[in-house]
């Protein structure tokens, strides 16, 4: 009999022992405040010629523990302040794998976390100009619905699109416009960098783009895997955006619609941010052809990258500085 209860005894203590160890597991996930994701860094993370990665890893992950996921081509850096980044990756499909990885991770505690997405754009030289950064308020999927050619059109007035409702959840997303607001209206008086080469390449534009300077704007964001490129596909993207009943497109990226319907997933896109900084205009200047635009250098780049940062820092510093109150309660505008 004593034989049998110290049978059950020891089960009993074991099944606790279990128990205990798994609550501990659960207990010590690392809670992450803001997740950073940038998509491409130009060569190391620190010290030479930055991309998209490199000043926010110089400013809080230099030093982090570091993860890796599984074997996607995907480090992620975690400070004690509980601000995670990585370079995610270009383009739809690396975008949403490397979030989902990163959002499916049981080592952290992702369910308050603010997911900022911050890297380059283009723009319509109508509609801003180079060293501008742009928090979005809604993404637009470039490629989902019916499409045709310009040289298949049935008429001069059709258009070249088709949404097809098929494709509404990944295609239109609205992103939380409160919280948008919010960080537009905190970020707006953020001094920007300009560059000599960019105010020299923008004057091919235009007197009105000439005497433009970056300042912190709000608008759509255009997704397409392709680079697109020319007044026609600028033309095109006011089609999709006009077929969803969203606002007129202010930057094109590669990503955002990913990035957006991951955050679905995850019952998180509430908490997304997009930061877009524009490094090139998304058409010709008059005289210049779609190539040679493309090879030129709009002389913005390395100012996108800082601009970027800077806006973002603002917005990363006080959500982790009042988590207190941001962890529970999402931030919206005045």
């Amino acid at each position: 009999m004593k034989n049998g209860f110290k049978g059950l005894l020891l089960v009993f203590l074991g099944i606790l022992s279990v128990m205990t160890l798994g609550a501990q597991a659960v207990a010590e996930k690392q809670e992450i405040k803001v997740l950073v994701l940038n998509m491409f860094e130009v060569g190391e993370n620190k010290g030479d010629f930055a991309g998209e990665f490199q000043h926010f890893y110089e400013a809080y992950l230099d030093g982090a523990e570091s993860y890796q996921l599984g074997k996607m081509p995907l480090t992620l850096y975690v400070n004690e302040d509980g601000v995670a980044g990585c370079i995610a990756g270009m383009g739809k499909a690396q975008a949403s794998s490397s979030l989902t990885a990163i959002l499916s991770d049981p080592r952290f505690d992702f369910s308050n976390t603010y997911i900022l997405v911050s890297g380059c754009s283009g723009m319509s030289p109508q509609r801003g100009t180079l060293g501008d950064v742009v928090w979005a308020d809604e993404l637009v999927d470039f490629e989902l619905g019916h499409g045709w050619l310009e040289s298949d059109k049935s008429s001069p007035d059709d258009s070249t699109f088709l949404r097809s409702e098929g494709y509404d959840r990944p295609g239109y997303i609205k992103l939380n416009k409160a919280l948008a607001q919010w960080a537009y209206e905190i970020t707006s008086a953020v001094p920007l960098s300009d560059a000599s080469a960019a105010a020299a390449y923008r004057a091919n534009y235009g007197p009105t783009e000439a005497l433009e300077k970056p300042s912190v704007r709000m608008g759509v964001s255009v997704t397409g895997d392709s680079y697109w490129h020319g007044s026609s596909s600028s033309a095109r993207a006011d089609e999709v955006t006009a077929a969803y009943g969203a606002g007129i497109y202010r930057v094109t990226q590669m990503e955002d619609n990913a990035f957006g319907v991951v955050a679905m997933n995850y019952d998180l896109l509430d908490r997304l941010l997009v930061c877009r900084d524009v490094v090139n205009f998304d058409q010709p200047y008059p005289g210049q052809s779609v190539r040679e635009s493309l090879d030129a250098s709009s002389g913005a780049f390395s100012m996108g990258m800082k601009n970027g940062f800077a806006v973002s820092r603002v917005v990363i510093d006080e959500i982790v500085a009042n988590w207190d109150t941001y962890k529970t309660s999402i931030p919206s505008a005045n």
